[in-house]
């Protein structure tokens, strides 16, 4: 029985490993560029109804392996520090909500009116963040205008 456990436990580890390296190479692939927000998976763990998915998600493998394949493809893959308030800030105008509760999925910005969906909004802050740490560091990044999030 012990024998029969660990082959399927290996198996799961084997489809899941995998799966991140089908998904990394093709994020790499995909890009020349990429941006993330850094996550506190420890902190994501506490909540109990979500803490298996989380823990069966493997983020922090997902961007390791993405990391070094930007490294070996001469690409560049910039973490987001997990402080940065990418979905509480406008990414319209700029302007940053005090207080943004998680269950809110949507929010209009006092300042310029525009409506945001959260997790587009979190994308687009991050995308543009990613692109000042990577100007910082002396890199040419040209900007392309994103599509919209309702667009595709």
């Amino acid at each position: 029985a012990r024998r029969r456990l660990a082959r399927a436990h290996k198996r799961v580890a084997n489809a899941r490993n995998d799966n991140l390296h089908k998904v990394s190479s093709r994020l790499v692939n995909e890009s020349q560029v990429l941006a993330a927000e850094s996550l506190r998976i420890i902190n994501m763990l506490k909540n109990h109804c979500l803490a298996e998915s989380i823990a069966d998600a493997a983020w922090s493998e997902l961007f390791r392996m993405i990391a070094y394949k930007m490294k070996r493809e001469g690409k560049y893959f910039v973490q987001i520090d997990t402080f940065f308030p990418s979905s509480k800030t406008c990414s319209c105008c700029g302007f940053k909500l005090d207080k943004l509760d998680l269950a809110k999925r949507e929010w209009t910005c006092p300042h310029c009116g525009a409506h945001h969906d959260r997790d587009a909004n979190a994308a687009a802050n991050i995308r543009a963040e990613g692109i000042r740490i990577l100007r910082a560091e002396g890199l040419p990044v040209l900007r392309r205008e994103m599509s919209s999030p309702k667009a595709r």
